[in-house]
């Protein structure tokens, strides 16, 4: 084993056939770090007895505590097989399911992947999400069973149990990439039949319609997991060993006689070997033969742990061994020495690499274009930023000019703004939008914990960049030419959700926190910085552990400072039901207590002020305060299903909302893209689908907007005759002189229905799932006193002629300048006086409306059952049975609700999957851990909302319900708690019981 120079990875970086750019991937602790120590120790970088325990990729102080990965590292690593030398680029990921981020980025710019399965645990949660990131980015896996060793240590397999374990694991995997390949194949299918539906070519009696679904007809078998293929790996990473099975093919294949090939595809699957015949022959299970992968692998390994953990030796044989061993040292050193005086050191068969070497000298060839994904990181000698790139295509040199195009750039846009197109000068070009000009300052080759300079660096490897961190906010593509289109943007698992306030101590350093979070925010892809109303900075991240990780980095390395940090702030959405059919003792709802909700539901519309007319049905009539409009307005629940589907469209929706908004300011934009109007129209269809009956009859069309920010999951339905407007169509006028005026009003009535959904009247939360519908809009005393105003100026108008021609007659045109002098400031004051009719004592019109519009929404809101809806997270937990009841406890007291339980075949592992609010989840990971002694850990990630399904204003009004609550009824309501918690942190008021009078309680002793 020789340490190369860097002079030899220079060279080896420009063989690009020879360059390899792997990423390790796994579920936490399957083993990554472990394995990757191991493949490091091969190459010298560390000493094979510290692989496994050093965690040499774990270059940050809070990884080797926790014991975990958080960051990516790569490093390159040098590999000789048959006269070949290939460069590997080795990324080692974290598994912990807050920093699927840092994943994501890894995945992109590798070509294979290292896929890490527990051979205990087998397929976990973040398995299958690894999976998944690694079939969408198109990169060749291959798998590695890790820790074989506890098999035999902890599980006492044997050889046989072991066999048929590896191999439901196995096929577990397969489904999984059996479940992504179809996937895939339906996909394909159905967009096959959307195009043919447009694009309807053949004539209606030549079309036969086909029902297979391409799936019989497509090659997978390269795409599963099989030994013989050779791609799967068994190792045991602590222990330093890892076997496939050609190994072994061709071991046997000189031992037996038996061709290598042969043994190849018989080694794994249930073949059993005639020592007599030498013939190798399908098992028969009832003569109880064994496998060949039993019988000539894993019986082997299993009689080598015997050897070694289960028979005591006798203090003279240790003696003696050791004797032995250090004569064997003794005689192999002497014989390396001699050769070392006769001989040049020799490059080593296995993994080679570079921490130290000389400065390189550059290639002078030119470049036409050069394409990097770059992925900020922070370089750790230096407090500095390290973009994480690949290039792959051109070379990347230093000093060289080069384009930063952020994920929304389009040349396109190039094109419009730039006249002379890509032809023009590149060095005084106008601004564009998402693309920034920069010259590449320091390349660098990555050694896990180290930087080596590089003068410049070919095709197909991973670098690192410096000098960026001013250009690129969380990715970017970097060109040597605008003409180029970036890559998209990195698609993340996890979804951030963990929302703190942070400040710092001393107010004075209030501009290095500033600039700290701009550096986390930059250097993190999965963490949000927002600035909210209230002027809090606040930090949104995926977890409890990335959370910690961010403010860690926030105190220490980017804004250096003491920081205060406040109690997560948790995120709950506002929303209504249907009236409930059953009361809170689950009787039905009959006569008797019919009254009791009435006089309940009597006192509730007290509340409602004044001149606010409410109807049986939810109906609220409210009057402008200057009485010249009247709106009436309705709540109703949405369907969960149209709730999702306008969730998930809500980038298709902020699209669609663009386009009118340029309509309708007159602009002529370009054409709209036909796929866009495709998922228009399934979008459309889809809502239709659901909004079905009586009560959503026409509701799609009539959809004026979306909201809260024209672009979220409740919609504004306008069913008024006088004005007709819609997403899908724009406006529509009957009168088509007051359009510009009809649609200011129009605008304002939006902008009242967006206030009233982004802070609904619970606590100040958005709306979710709401449907307002304005059944009427009545303008006619808006318009009789517009038209009352025209009338009264008109007569001012001949008043102010008739006095002027007097003026003219008396005058007899010895000033004519003084009439056209003064006609100027006439004009002015009768427009003043038009707008200040308008506007009158309660401010001008349109701000009356969209204050009244707001109202009308909220008191629609609190006229229908109104509830809370919590984000809850699904949690996956691996525990043994000893400690089940213990995790169903935890779980029970967070208000967590279990949906499935599986055990493990052939472990006595169960797998349980649970939804738990975000609000309950803070502290959870450590006190189950606490509480099953280490034995079960969860991994927690953002699901979806869930109505909390009691009344957060529920009073008991029948006789049951007071026998059962009693009159206080002072029992926990679980979404008053939330609420009243809310309206404390925003400073809202809240009705709290205060104890007047205790109720004094006689202990026995008192009373002898």
């Amino acid at each position: 084993m020789v340490l190369n120079s860097l002079d030899k990875m220079i060279h080896l970086q420009k063989n690009t056939a020879n360059i390899r750019n792997i990423c390790v991937l796994a579920h936490v602790d399957h083993g990554k770090t472990t394995l990757t120590d191991c493949l490091l120790s091969s190459n010298g970088v560390i000493s094979s007895r510290l692989a496994g325990k050093l965690r040499y990729m774990d270059s940050r102080e809070d990884e080797q505590v926790r014991g975990i990965t958080m960051k990516s590292s790569a490093i390159s690593l040098h590999y000789a097989k048959d006269n070949e030398e290939y460069l590997i680029n080795l990324i080692d990921s974290p598994g912990h399911v807050d920093f699927s981020s840092e994943v994501s980025t890894a995945v992109r710019i590798c070509d294979g992947c290292i896929i890490v399965v527990d051979a205990v645990e087998g397929v976990c949660p973040q398995t299958q999400a690894v999976l998944r990131q690694a079939w969408l980015e198109n990169i060749r896996p291959v798998l590695v069973i890790n820790k074989i060793d506890r098999l035999i240590v902890e599980l006492k397999f044997t050889p046989q149990e072991a066999y048929s374990h590896l191999k439901n694991i196995l096929e577990q995997i397969n489904a999984l990439t059996g479940t992504l390949f179809t996937s895939k194949v339906l996909e394909e299918r159905a967009e096959r039949e959307t195009e043919s539906q447009v694009n309807p070519n053949t004539d209606p009696g030549e079309q036969v319609y086909d029902w297979s679904t391409g799936l019989e007809d497509t090659d997978d078998s390269h795409l599963y997991f099989s030994p013989d293929q050779g791609n799967v790996v068994f190792t045991s990473a602590i222990d330093g060993w890892g076997f496939g099975v050609e190994h072994f093919a061709k071991i046997y294949s000189q031992k037996i006689g038996i061709k290598k090939e042969v043994l190849l595809k018989t080694l794994w699957g249930d073949y059993y070997i005639s020592m007599k015949a030498k013939k190798i022959m399908k098992v028969d299970q009832a003569k109880g033969r064994k496998p060949l992968f039993v019988q000539l692998i894993l019986e082997n390994i299993w009689s080598l742990y015997d050897a070694v953990l289960k028979k005591p030796l006798t203090q003279e044989e240790i003696a003696q061994r050791r004797e032995r061993a250090r004569q064997r040292h003794a005689e192999k050193r002497a014989a390396t020495q001699g050769q070392a005086r006769t001989e040049p050191p020799q490059d080593g068969s296995a993994l080679d690499t570079s921490p130290k070497g000389e400065e390189p000298k550059g290639d002078e060839h030119q470049v036409e274009s050069m394409t990097l994904k770059s992925v900020p990181q922070e370089g750790n000698n230096q407090e500095s930023f390290i973009a994480f790139a690949r290039v792959f295509s051109g070379v990347a040199r230093r000093g060289k000019k080069i384009f930063v195009l952020g994920p929304k750039y389009s040349p396109v846009e190039f094109l419009r703004r730039v006249p002379l197109g890509f032809s023009a000068p590149l060095d005084d070009l106008p601004p564009v939008p998402h693309m920034a000009c920069c010259t590449l300052e320091n390349l660098y080759l990555l050694m896990g914990r180290e930087l080596e300079g590089l003068e410049e660096v070919p095709p197909g490897n991973v670098l690192g960049i410096g000098g960026l961190q001013d250009f690129v906010l969380k990715s970017a593509t970097l060109c040597s030419m605008p003409s180029c289109p970036p890559f998209i943007p990195l698609n993340f698992e996890a979804t951030p959700i963990v929302r703190v306030a942070v400040e710092p101590k001393h107010p004075s350093e209030m501009p290095q926190l500033v600039k700290g979070m701009k550096l986390l925010n930059q250097a993190d892809p999965c963490v949000q910085i927002l600035i909210q109303e209230t002027g809090e900075h606040v930090l949104v991240t995926a977890g409890e552990v990335h959370l910690q990780r961010c403010l860690d980095d926030l105190k220490d390395r980017f804004a250096k400072i003491q920081i205060s940090v406040s109690e997560p702030i948790i995120p709950f959405r506002e929303t209504i039901t249907k009236p409930p059919k059953v009361d809170m003792v689950n009787e039905e709802i009959g006569k008797q207590q019919k009254v009791a909700v009435i006089h309940q539901t009597k006192e509730d519309q007290s509340k409602i002020p004044e001149g606010i007319q409410v109807d049986s049905d939810g109906l609220i009539t409210i009057t402008t305060p200057n009485k010249l409009a009247t709106l009436s307005v309705r709540a109703l629940p949405l369907p969960e299903e149209v709730t999702q589907i306008l969730e998930e469209n809500s980038d298709l929706i902020r699209s669609m909302e663009q386009l009118t908004s340029s309509l309708n300011e007159d602009r002529h934009t370009q054409m709209i893209h036909q796929k866009t109007q495709e998922k228009i129209y399934e979008f459309k269809g889809k809502l239709e689908q659901y909004l079905t009956g009586r009560k959503w009859r026409n509701t799609v069309d009539q959809i004026w907007s979306f909201g809260p920010r024209k672009c979220g999951p409740n919609i504004l339905v306008n069913k008024s005759e006088d004005f007709q407007d819609s997403v899908w169509t724009g406006p529509a006028i009957k009168a088509s002189k007051e359009a510009s005026r009809y649609r200011d009003l129009g605008n304002s009535i939006v902008s009242g229905f967006q206030l009233a959904t982004l802070s609904g009247p619970m606590c100040e939360e958005p709306l979710m799932g709401v449907c307002f519908v304005l059944e009427k809009w009545d303008l006619s005393k808006f318009e009789e006193q517009g038209a009352s105003d025209k009338h009264s100026e008109e007569q001012r108008d001949v008043v102010q002629d008739e006095q002027g021609e007097e003026e003219a007659c008396s005058g007899g045109g010895e000033n004519p300048g003084f009439q056209d002098g003064s006609s100027e400031p006439l004009e002015k004051k009768t427009s003043q006086k038009g707008e200040a009719s308008l506007t009158d004592c309660y401010g001008p019109f349109s701000g009356q409306l969209i204050a009244t519009m707001k109202e009308a929404c909220r008191y629609a809101l609190q006229v229908k059952p109104q509830r809370l809806m919590a984000a809850m997270y699904t949690c996956d937990i691996m525990t043994t049975s000893d400690v089940l009841g213990r995790v169903y406890a935890v779980l029970s007291k967070r208000e967590g609700r279990v949906l499935q339980e599986e055990m493990k075949e052939g472990t006595d592992m169960f797998t349980i999957k649970a939804v738990l609010p975000v609000a309950e989840s803070f502290g959870f990971a450590d006190e189950i851990r606490k509480r099953t002694s280490g034995l079960a850990s969860p991994q927690l990630v953002f699901s979806h909302w869930e109505i909390i399904p009691s009344d957060p204003f529920w009073v008991p009004t029948t006789e049951e319900e007071y026998l059962h609550f009693g009159e206080k009824a002072d029992s926990e309501n679980q979404a008053r708690k939330y609420m009243n918690a809310v309206r404390k942190r925003k400073g809202l008021y809240v009705e709290e019981k205060i104890v007047e009078h205790a109720e004094k309680q006689r202990t026995l002793s008192k009373n002898k």
